[in-house]
């Protein structure tokens, strides 16, 4: 009984380290085009989770974005994940970070606005534009 007690505690325990809503980590073949495009873009891009507890905000000047497979979906459709290269704020390199569109933000006159919907997609970003001054 205590054997099984404790294995459930640790696997709710294990699962809730990660619990970060993943509203645009997977995309169709379109939307990660059109994101990927985009980053390609953007000297840098702000990450950050505002409703995710404990999740720091984190600038990354990109040097490389690209999408990959991740699967497909129930009905067969392959679904894509996007990722980019770069530096963070504290000169750490980044590689293959896969990006979650709903916590990814862009500057625009020194204002930081969710990718995903500047994108046109359904997401909560969890706050509004926020300024960078």
């Amino acid at each position: 009984m205590f054997l099984k007690s404790f294995f459930t505690l640790f696997i709710a325990a294990t699962l809730s380290f990660g619990a970060k809503a993943d509203q645009l980590a997977v995309l169709t073949l379109d939307q990660a085009i059109s994101a990927t495009e985009y980053l390609q873009t953007q000297e840098a891009v702000i990450l950050w989770c505002a409703c995710c507890e404990g999740d720091p905000m984190s600038a990354v000047m990109i040097s490389e974005v690209y999408y990959q497979e991740w699967g497909a979906d129930e009905n067969g459709e392959m679904l894509y994940t996007v990722h980019i290269n770069g530096v963070d704020q504290d000169g750490n390199e980044v590689v293959g970070l896969d990006l979650d569109l709903a916590y990814v933000h862009v500057v625009i006159e020194n204002m930081a606005y969710c990718l995903g919907t500047q994108l046109g997609m359904i997401c909560d970003p969890c706050v509004e534009p926020f300024s960078l001054e």
